[in-house]
């Protein structure tokens, strides 16, 4: 196993196109996704050395973990929690997961920067503000990067950090692997919900609930709608 810390990068499906027709309906998408994760690190995953690292990206958030794990439970876990969560609400998510190295990268930065910054993310410029955000690493590259290799409400596993893949876990590709997180059901996805206050939905009301996000929605690109329904075994499913 590659000693590095276990990551998930997650964002809201369609953020941008539901921002340009409805922002009120984007923003309350990504606050959704937000609330929960913070109530995961927070309930769940508050202390050392189970504590959690989150940062925004636009509409997205990288989640670190404090320390290696060659056991990918976790991660699979708390994707799969937060993701139906969501889908109860009708939220799409994507969610990808790797590992990798997170620093705070602020002494790279300018002299300037460093002595005018106010607690590392605040800089002003006369009446101007740059805001930053001072870390950096493979835990948000690699994720990321491989969650543009699919399209679609999915979630993308890469099993090579880790020592396998739990024998609970159903996925219906690899290179990267595609979970099934509709049908995959691990004890600790429900109890983070349980923990954490999230809304907890099993297989067969999480595949309701998909299906009636991809009824509601008539914008949803084919191709999208294809690799969503696919990624979870119901491609052949009657809409």
């Amino acid at each position: 196993m590659d000693e590095k810390r276990w990551s998930i990068y997650i964002d809201v499906e369609g953020f941008a196109a539901t921002y340009s027709r409805d922002p009120s309906k984007a923003l309350l998408a990504l606050g959704g996704l937000m609330g929960a994760l913070f109530h995961v690190g927070s309930r769940v995953f508050s202390h050392s050395p189970d504590r959690l690292f989150i940062h925004q990206f636009g509409d997205g958030f990288v989640v670190v973990s404090n320390f290696p794990e060659a056991n990918p439970e976790r991660p699979l876990a708390l994707c799969i929690a937060v993701m139906r969560h969501l889908l109860a609400r009708g939220i799409a998510t994507k969610a990808a997961i790797s590992a990798g190295d997170f620093s705070d990268v602020f002494s790279c930065y300018p002299k300037e920067v460093q002595e005018l910054a106010e607690d590392h993310h605040y800089l002003p410029m006369g009446e101007g503000l740059m805001t930053i955000i001072p870390v950096m690493g493979s835990a948000l590259i690699s994720p990321y990067k491989m969650a543009g290799q699919r399209s679609g409400a999915v979630l993308l596993f890469d099993p090579v950090p880790f020592c396998g893949v739990p024998a609970a876990v159903k996925f219906t590709s690899t290179a990267p692997i595609v979970v099934d997180w509709i049908h995959t059901d691990l004890p600790l996805a429900r109890q983070i919900c349980e923990i954490a206050g999230l809304t907890w939905i099993d297989s067969v009301s999480a595949a309701n609930h998909l299906r009636k996000y991809v009824d509601g929605a008539s914008c949803l690109p084919e191709s999208w709608v294809s690799s969503t329904l696919n990624s979870v075994g119901l491609g052949d499913a009657v809409l």
